[in-house]
């Protein structure tokens, strides 16, 4: 009887068993979404393992994706086509013009100082070399080693060289370097004469600037750019004028143009003309005095 019994226990659980595991293999099979799909390959041994791995990964909590995008966004300086040129003005360009435009006009600034300051040295040294001479005709004024006739009144070219002629005079002829420093800085050290034109004894007849009395050519053979050096304007009468930087150099104008003049004493020229004669003669001024 008991025997019996336990027969009966045994296959009841052998039933179950096989019950269960029939129904777990069922529900695999209805459960696999793979089944449905035509292209999935036939059934073996690894695709089981394969679909838990699947449904694994599902169960599996996700966080938030924080996807990192790397900036391609690079500047490039590529060089202009062959045959353009940029023509955009940068910041460093107008740096450079406005600070060439500052050089330049300091430059200039520079130079009408040392002008001046030349002229003024000049006319120091000049006036301490200055011997003791005798004193200047009336309405003359010594300058340096010469003396000059500086008008206060205007006519035109040729009625101030007569004026000139009238006073034992010539108007104005300068030889020299030296001597136009002496007159220049001697007008711009006076009062009342500084800033005004004078006339002076230079002519153009049509060829070249020379001095109406001795005939001698105004310019050197090899003429630069100082004031003393070179002629501006178009007139045929020589004048000393102002420029735009108000330093004194020569200029041509109209002869019929009224202005001051500079008159030279006639003895003056006289002297010159003998030192001339005597340098020509390579004669010591010792040996002409005896």
């Amino acid at each position: 009887m008991i025997f019996h019994f336990r027969c009966v226990v045994q296959w009841i659980f052998v039933s179950l068993f096989f019950c269960h595991a029939y129904s777990g293999d069922s529900d695999l099979e209805s459960s696999s979404p793979l089944e449905d799909d035509p292209d999935f390959p036939d059934t073996g041994p690894w695709i089981p393992s394969l679909y838990f791995e699947e449904m694994r990964a599902d169960k599996v909590m996700k966080g938030p994706s924080s996807t990192i995008y790397a900036s391609t966004k690079y500047v490039v300086n590529k060089p202009s086509k062959e045959g353009t040129s940029n023509k955009e003005v940068t910041e460093t360009d107008m740096y450079l013009l406005n600070a060439i435009e500052k050089l330049a006009y300091k430059f200039e600034a520079l130079e009408k100082r040392v002008r001046r300051t030349e002229e003024l040295i000049f006319h120091v040294m000049e006036g301490s070399n200055i011997k003791r001479q005798d004193a200047c005709p009336a309405n003359f004024t010594r300058v340096a080693r010469n003396c000059y006739h500086f008008s206060d009144r205007e006519y035109n070219w040729k009625s101030a060289a007569s004026m000139c002629k009238s006073l034992g005079s010539n108007l104005l002829e300068i030889e020299s370097r030296d001597e136009f420093m002496e007159v220049v800085t001697f007008i711009q050290a006076t009062n009342h004469l500084r800033g005004y034109e004078f006339w002076t004894g230079g002519l153009n007849p049509g060829l070249l600037w020379i001095w109406a009395n001795s005939a001698r050519p105004v310019l050197p053979k090899k003429p630069s750019n100082r004031p003393e050096e070179t002629v501006v304007g178009s007139g045929r009468c020589l004048s000393l004028a102002l420029n735009k930087s108000k330093l004194y150099q020569y200029q041509g104008v109209d002869c019929g143009h009224r202005t001051r003049y500079i008159c030279e004493h006639e003895e003056n020229a006289t002297i010159r003309a003998l030192k001339r004669i005597q340098k020509s003669l390579h004669i010591k001024e010792g040996d002409a005095s005896q």
